[in-house]
């Protein structure tokens, strides 16, 4: 190690311990919330299950990202049904959903903080045969760690933001010195892979297998689609500000029966929400409260936990938020798989090329203002052949990269070495 690199770990270290009591608070504090101390006392690295078994570990740091390995952990369990797994995330919500998704023999446990005694507490209590990050998530000291006992660390779907990359000098000699202990990074495409590299991965331990979001459930369940009792277009996972923008534009729309659903990314913000959208003198229903949805109203704010995927499956077409303010988009290739039209704004950074893709095959539309947002929905409430036929279109383009799950199997059997991959 450079003495440049053991500066920024020094750096690194020293302020976690200065964080200590905030993390400790912090993940109390979700915790109690969640009614769940498992997530405290397994992020401090304590009572843990004792595992014998080495399990492949996988990591899914947010909801998107458990999401995108399902189809993965399914595969996995197909091709390896001896092999034993588990998988960690780092919030409550990501733990419910595991629960809803995970096949119940993968184990769920919360990923540890990133300090050295809870990292070592954590590895010694599950023993994992190798390991999988789902993206981005570089942990100095759990890096450190899986080198230091030799197993196998694959990054999946791997990928890199201009943020990371243009980082601080200091923070990126501690990315830098992390991609030493990763076994390889499997990125999701070419300028994914170059951006690696650029950041200090070697060449020979990177690898573009494209966008395991790309992925199709084996034998997915269908979903059955939120019926309203009206057409409607859904507003998904929308951010500050976006709700305003889409309720002024709605209303100046000539709208026929149709409604437009909001499902906002966070929702305990709909108080805030419903005090933005006051002025404009709309009929607002919202579902939490069970409010019944009438003729008269224009607006049904969804704000709950778990619909969103029915939300899409029912909706003429989906207007993907996050998109409309720097907020870098949302995943487009879950209404994409459900074959409907899609609506973006121009700020799509993290999901480049996803959205590059749909645009190119005529399978999503984009907008740069709100003026482009009003005609775009205006021409969706008049034209709903053209709406039908851009949901068509991003149906074939995820058929077309189907086999995008089996590159990945590949790989994962081969660098982590899984029983009969020989």
């Amino acid at each position: 190690m450079s003495n440049k690199a053991r500066s920024s770990l020094f750096r690194y270290r020293l302020i976690l311990r200065l964080l200590a009591p905030a993390l400790l608070c912090l993940n109390a504090w979700q915790a109690f919330n969640a009614h769940d101390m498992r997530l405290f006392l397994q992020r401090m690295g304590r009572c843990l299950p004792q595992r014998k078994d080495r399990p492949l570990w996988l990591h899914a740091a947010s909801v998107g990202e458990l999401i995108a390995a399902q189809p993965l952990i399914m595969a996995l369990r197909d091709r390896f049904p001896q092999l034993p797994m588990m998988v960690t995330t780092t919030t409550p919500t990501g733990a419910k959903l595991a629960a809803e998704r995970v096949p119940a023999e993968v184990q769920h446990l919360y990923f540890p903080v990133d300090w050295p005694g809870a990292t070592k507490r954590f590895l010694q209590a599950a023993q994992p045969r190798a390991v999988l990050v789902m993206e981005t998530e570089l942990w100095p000291n759990l890096y450190a760690c899986l080198a230091q006992d030799n197993i196998p660390l694959v990054i999946i779907n791997g990928r890199l933001s201009a943020r990371t990359l243009n980082t601080r000098p200091w923070i990126r000699s501690l990315y830098t010195e992390c991609l030493k202990s990763v076994t390889i990074v499997l990125a999701r495409s070419e300028q994914d892979a170059n951006a690696y590299i650029q950041l200090g991965a070697s060449s020979d331990r990177v690898q573009t297998l494209g966008n395991i979001k790309f992925a199709q459930m084996p034998e997915r369940k269908s979903i059955v689609p939120v019926a309203l009792g009206r057409p409607y277009i859904l507003a998904a996972s929308t951010h500050e500000d976006e709700e305003r923008q889409l309720a002024a534009i709605w209303k100046q729309l000539v709208q026929g029966d149709c409604l437009l659903v909001i499902a906002p990314r966070h929702p305990g913000r709909c108080g805030r929400i419903l005090q933005q959208l006051q002025p404009l003198s709309l009929n607002i229903a919202v579902r939490s409260r069970g409010d019944v949805i009438a003729e008269s109203t224009d607006i049904y704010l969804a704000d709950t936990l778990g619909e969103l995927e029915a939300f899409m499956a029912g909706a003429l077409l989906v207007f993907m938020g996050g998109s409309m303010v720097a907020k870098g988009g949302h995943n487009i290739l879950e209404p994409a798989r459900l074959g409907r039209a899609i609506l973006f704004g121009s700020y799509m950074d993290n999901f480049r090329e996803e959205s590059e893709l749909l645009l190119a095959e005529d399978a999503a539309l984009s907008v740069s203002d709100e003026a482009q947002l009003r005609v775009a929905l205006q021409a969706a409430l008049s034209n709903p052949e053209s709406v039908a036929h851009l949901g068509s279109n991003a149906r074939r383009v995820l058929q077309a990269n189907g086999d995008v799950l089996v590159r990945y199997l590949d790989a994962i059997a081969g660098y982590c070495n899984l029983p009969g991959s020989g």
